[in-house]
């Protein structure tokens, strides 16, 4: 059993509670909780139904017995205490985007180096029924060649963080959601991201936008280190239920040298085609379904790249590592920087290109 500690019970943090407690307390407990606010850490306690410590600062939180540290602070906020945890000898997973600068990102690489395995890093959308499907076909589907990836969020006037949707940091939506998109893509891409462009548009919200600066709307393009083309969308101005993607926000078009996938707006338009043949797909629910099914992925996540690294480090495959993370961060910081200089390709840092 993994004794696990969550810092920052947000929406992020609150997900992996729910998850954990649904792995059942075999696989993992959950330990102790930590946030600045009494009425998270109330509210958390409430919902998990059974008493654990509760901790009002992360050194805090450290000195009960636990394995694995859980960072699901504000984005700004990942590094200091995933530093603290890891220095304390912990295992460390930080929810995406991992960080939202690229010197956050080289002090994040510094630590996988320093303390190698320890630092975990991974995305739900990567076990989602399409995706598994197209990730156990990626032998026979053969190399990705080009394609397109959608976020797209409904229901954009709820407010987290603050202010418009994920506005507690400068208002970067390829960091808020799609860091989704950029990670799957790096399941079918044996390369990371090189260089990143983007444009972007303000259509709602001008007095928070005026006041944490970004877009509603981007449009952009990655490049890999193999050539790989993709081009990439996110709409972050849809206020009510009228889009068709509803409750699935990440989508996806790719073409691959034998095949292709559609991860559709509409899940009931699902196709994955390999050699002219289409596969088959487990479908996907509904939206008064997607609670139970967002638990079950974060559940498929924890198995893989949380507790299977922590508990069988020297057997254990992860599907995804913390330096996808760290590839990932830097594109959704450049794109939005390459945004603001009128589209300019820009190049991601050495450092934050390698695997390994």
């Amino acid at each position: 059993m993994l004794n696990v500690g969550i810092v920052g019970l947000g929406d992020g943090g609150l997900s992996n509670l729910r998850s954990l407690q649904s792995l059942g307390q075999k696989q993992a407990r959950i330990a102790a909780l930590c946030d600045l606010e009494d009425n998270a850490r109330k509210n958390a306690i409430k919902e998990l139904g059974e008493k654990v410590a509760e901790c009002a600062d992360v050194k805090e939180l450290l000195k009960h017995p636990i394995e694995l540290v859980i960072i699901a602070t504000p984005d700004v906020e990942h590094l200091k205490p995933a530093k603290i945890a890891l220095e304390s000898g912990k295992f460390v997973f930080v929810e995406k985007p991992l960080a939202t600068s690229l010197d956050d990102l080289f002090q994040f690489a510094e630590l996988a180096i320093a303390y190698p395995g320890k630092l975990l890093f991974s995305e739900k959308y990567s076990f989602a029924n399409p995706v598994l499907a197209t990730y156990e076909q990626r032998g026979r589907l053969g190399k990705l060649v080009t394609g397109s990836t959608w976020y797209t969020m409904w229901r954009c006037d709820r407010i987290m963080g603050g202010g418009k949707w994920r506005t507690e940091h400068a208002y970067n939506p390829c960091a808020g959601g799609l860091s989704h998109n950029f990670m799957t893509l790096l399941l079918f891409n044996d390369s990371p991201i090189t260089r990143v462009r983007a444009a972007g548009q303000v259509l709602t919200y001008h007095e928070n936008l005026d006041n944490y600066g970004g877009y509603d709307t981007m449009e952009g393009g990655l490049e890999f280190a193999d050539g790989t083309y993709v081009q990439w969308h996110i709409c972050l101005a849809v206020q009510n239920d009228v889009s068709p993607f509803q409750h699935r926000t990440v989508s996806q078009s790719l073409q691959f040298k034998n095949g292709a996938l559609l991860y559709s707006p509409d899940p009931l338009e699902d196709r994955l085609f390999v050699n002219g043949e289409r596969e088959q797909i487990t479908p996907e629910p509904s939206v008064a379904e997607w609670g139970d099914y967002n638990k079950l992925l974060y559940k498929r996540m924890h198995l893989i790249d949380l507790i299977n690294p922590v508990c069988n480090s020297d057997k254990a495959v992860r599907r995804h590592t913390v330096y996808h993370g760290m590839n990932v961060a830097a594109a959704c910081t450049l794109a939005f920087q390459s945004a603001k200089v009128n589209g300019a390709w820009l190049e991601i840092p050495r450092e934050l290109q390698t695997y390994s």
